[in-house]
């Protein structure tokens, strides 16, 4: 079993890192930033229809999930950093391409490009270094560097800055040069492993010279009762293995669901608050509120699930989910602030489970796989919250549409909590 870390943890030795992870978390978010303001300055400008502009979200959004199942699946025979540098490279070109695109079809393949290499880069392989260096502590560290999900919400500022002072064909830059930023970091101060760098895992505590690794290190994965595991199996193996196993891919749909009522009852709030009385500036403010508790829950969350077990804290967000719709529902304007403030911390932990589930249970030597496997199957339930909900909310109103979120959560906490009782029996092992 891993020896969990032990002492002080001196997270500034690690700050490289950090940073790196916080700033590709806020990068995922570009297209989306740069979509929001972008069909109305280029009609504007060259004329490009905005309607085909806006539907060809629907392209990335499906794209950004085949890339999670490529990037899973390389992930499991390469190595994070070299992965790292090509979805960046890829970020970073395709971004220059979409900035001087001559007509609105290249403009699209490029804006394609960048969602799929933003999503990989951030969403798919910053939790594989994050875990390798934090194993035990990687509940806290993501929930630190996912905040960045929520700060890009000023991405679409940026854009039309950049838009109004360097014009059309250079709003892309400031982008450009965030990517090669973190690129920068990347190449001069993170490595695979903390131990390449003489540190130790979650301590960053100094090594020896004789601490120092040459190579990947075999260690017992936690919490997987496996005869395959005793033969060493690589990460390839593990991830087919994984794909075959009926247990792992329910679990992988139910943990979806988070992020179906996550990215469902957040496009819906502004609505839902306005259904509810509230004047248009004030439901806005309320939704910046929701946006800030989603940062302090990803950090308080992964707190707890560094303390209590990531299962448990999988079980706290779902109830979490459940009591912030009841108290919407009530219609009480105090409840409904409370209500807001629950919801965000939903979709504050929703990116962070997975990667403390994974590793919780595989350890960093088989997170890649397990990871590689898990969250491309949540990207995919995810996917259909914003439609879900909307074609509810189009039948009837927001408030059954806020209710089907709530019994959604309520199946899925029933079906994870008994997952998490049956997990270490034999018939669940996974064997090769």
């Amino acid at each position: 079993m891993a020896v969990k870390g032990q002492g002080t943890t001196h997270y500034l030795r690690a700050w490289p890192l950090l940073f790196y992870a916080l700033l590709c978390y806020f990068l995922t978010g570009t297209v989306s930033g740069i979509m929001n303001v972008a069909p109305e300055v280029l009609h504007e400008a060259f004329g490009w229809d905005g309607t085909v502009l806006i539907s060809s979200m629907s392209i990335a959004a499906l794209l950004n999930v085949a890339a999670g199942f490529v990037a899973g699946r390389v992930s499991a025979h390469r190595s994070p950093r070299p992965l790292c540098f090509l979805w960046g490279t890829i970020y970073m070109v395709g971004l220059l391409i979409m900035g001087v695109a001559p007509v609105m079809s290249v403009f699209i393949v490029a804006m394609v490009l960048v969602s799929a290499a933003s999503s990989a880069w951030g969403y798919n392989t910053v939790p594989i270094l994050i875990t390798n260096w934090f194993p035990e502590k990687k509940g806290r560290v993501q929930g630190f560097v996912s905040t960045g999900l929520l700060l890009g919400s000023v991405n679409p500022m940026i854009y039309h800055w950049a838009c109004e002072h360097w014009g059309v064909h250079l709003a892309t830059i400031p982008f450009v040069l965030l990517g090669g930023l973190a690129l920068v970091f990347l190449a001069f101060g993170i490595s695979d492993r903390p131990e390449d760098r003489g540190l130790a895992p979650d301590t960053m505590e100094r090594l020896g010279e004789e601490g120092r690794l040459s190579g990947p290190r075999q260690v017992e994965v936690p919490g997987v009762e496996s005869a395959a595991l005793g033969k060493k199996i690589s990460q390839g193996e593990m991830a087919r293995l994984l794909l075959r196993n009926p247990r792992f891919l329910l679990c992988s749909l139910v943990m979806g669901v988070q992020l179906i009522f996550a990215g469902g009852l957040m496009v819906q709030m502004v609505p839902r608050l306005l259904d509810l009385g509230f004047a248009m500036d004030e439901a806005l403010l309320v939704m910046l509120l929701a946006s800030l508790f989603g940062c302090l829950g990803s950090v308080v969350f992964g707190i707890l699930g560094d303390r209590l077990g990531a299962d448990t804290g999988v079980i706290l967000t779902y109830l979490a989910g459940i009591v912030a719709v009841a108290l919407n529902l009530s219609g009480s304007q105090p409840l409904v602030y409370l209500s807001v403030a629950l919801i965000g911390c939903v979709v504050g932990t929703a990116d962070n489970w997975p990667v403390s589930v994974c590793a919780e249970q595989f350890g960093r030597d088989q997170f890649a796989a397990s990871f590689g496997v898990m969250f491309p199957v949540i990207q995919l339930v995810g996917a259909a919250g914003p439609a879900f909900f909307a074609l509810i909310a189009g039948a009837s109103n927001y408030s059954v549409s806020y209710a089907a979120g709530g019994v959604l959560m309520a199946v899925a906490l029933l079906v994870y909590v008994y997952l998490a009782k049956t997990k270490n029996r034999p018939e669940n092992s996974i064997e090769g």
